[in-house]
């Protein structure tokens, strides 16, 4: 279920991005009927079928700019890209008369879920490409978002200099210290460990427990691992109370040794 999984992987990136639960709370129960019926066909090797499903969902549900989207994704995912870059410029073109509003009841721009897919598909110059297109008008409700996921998608590519230069504006609006956390990264990678340092404590007083963990790492490297356990049991207290199973048990396993 290669589709399935996709969709899957881009609702995790959109509740990063969005702060929401994925797909669920940012489109109608419809979209996700629709959503299983055209993957499992799709995941079958009946694209054609699922396509044919899909135009048809998007007829019944003109004003739908999930399920142009979602359209877009398959044809990427088929290698068609000139076919989905149409159907992603027309969902952008839609938007100006339906906008794209996300279960937390704001107003964001589509470009966002495009570049959401392109980085599902690791092809981060295109993610970057859309990201960069984000309009600010749209955003109103996510000061520094646009400058994060700009960051994000220049540290894939590994343009540092970009990425620190993105994160030092998306920062100050990011209430959850992800972009703290990754400038903290990006410079414990550099080998300035002391700036490090600084940008890990800063996200962690936002209660990044990430940043926990990337702190304990740092104190590893530096041989206090008296420092390293203590803010890694720090990390896995968090992973704990958010239920995060992958991260419990990479904490328990780094914890061990």
């Amino acid at each position: 279920c290669k589709m399935k999984k996709r969709l899957i992987f881009v609702a995790i990136l959109v509740n990063l991005i969005l702060g929401v639960q994925g797909f669920s709370q940012i489109t109608s129960k419809d979209f996700d009927k629709i959503m299983d019926k055209v993957s499992k066909e799709y995941d079958k090797g009946n694209n054609q079928k699922a396509l044919s499903m899909l135009k048809e969902d998007i007829l019944k549900n003109p004003s739908n700019l999930e399920l142009k989207v979602f359209l877009g994704m398959m044809y990427e995912d088929m290698g068609k890209n000139n076919e989905a870059e149409k159907e992603f410029n027309e969902a952008v073109e839609m938007q100006k008369k339906y906008p794209f509003i996300a279960g937390d009841g704001k107003k964001y721009d589509i470009k966002l879920m495009i570049g959401s897919i392109y980085m599902s598909a690791k092809e981060y110059e295109k993610a970057l490409k859309w990201f960069k297109k984000v309009d600010d008008k749209y955003m109103q409700d996510a000061a520094g978002l646009k400058e994060y996921m700009i960051s994000t998608s220049n540290y894939a590519l590994g343009n540092t200099e970009e990425a620190k230069k993105y994160l030092l504006k998306s920062y100050i609006s990011d209430k959850k210290g992800d972009s703290e956390d990754l400038l903290g990264r990006i410079y414990d990678e550099e080998g300035n460990q002391k700036e490090a340092l600084k940008w890990y404590l800063k996200a962690i007083k936002k209660g990044n427990s990430d940043a926990q963990a990337d702190l304990g790492l740092l104190y590893t490297a530096l041989g206090d691992n008296r420092k390293a356990l203590q803010w890694f049991r720090k990390s896995l207290e968090e992973a704990k109370k958010e239920k995060d199973t992958e991260a419990i048990k990479e904490l328990q396993d780094i914890i061990k040794n």
